[in-house]
């Protein structure tokens, strides 16, 4: 089975929001709307749609709009993309998120066939003022943590600071737990 690395990118936003990843081709675009919504932490609220050779592709709802094709049988293999072939995802038609989508590199080796974070920068939305609020209030309460139990911190007081950072600053191995996940795999 072929493995395809992408470049996902969303556009119009400065500095660059960018995540490369690593996809097997069995990956079903219903498969891969979940793990773009993932990679941009998105919470799936709104519709969206591919824009791939000419046509589109997505999964249909009660009240949205409706595709010729099932986004849960049609995989990213199908379309026999080659490298520097490019397409388009679309989130929230409000917002008109675009995320341009390049294959960068096809391999036939046989490695690990899960989806895989390689590397990215930024967060939607998020700006270097608020990683630098995120981990000031983190660095605080890791400070507090230590002054109150002088010893032990308490790992689930830090936690919500934690998290709170990386909801702001891209991290890929938070990234790739959210990919292994059994959601991606349910999209199937």
């Amino acid at each position: 089975m072929k493995n395809y690395f992408i470049k996902i990118a969303l556009r119009g936003v400065s500095p660059m929001v960018w995540r490369r990843l690593r996809i097997p081709g069995d990956t079903s675009l219903a498969q891969l709307h979940v793990i773009i919504q993932k990679a941009y932490h998105w919470d799936d609220d709104h519709l969206h749609q591919f824009h791939i050779y000419g046509k589109d592709y997505g999964i249909a709802y009660v009240g949205g709009i409706s595709f010729a094709d099932n986004a849960h049988r049609v995989f990213f293999e199908d379309f026999e993309f080659d490298v520097g072939d490019k397409f388009t995802y679309e989130y929230n038609f409000y917002a008109h998120w675009m995320v341009d989508i390049r294959v960068e590199r096809i391999t036939t080796e046989a490695i690990d066939t899960r989806v895989y974070c390689l590397s990215g920068n930024g967060m939607p939305g998020a700006d270097k003022h608020d990683v630098t609020k995120r981990t000031l209030d983190f660095i605080q309460a890791l400070a507090k943590s230590l002054k109150s139990d002088s010893e032990t911190i308490s790992i689930k007081k830090l936690l919500p600071f934690v998290d709170a950072l990386n909801a702001v600053r891209f991290n890929h191995h938070v990234l790739n737990k959210r990919l292994q996940s059994e959601e991606v795999e349910a999209a199937a």
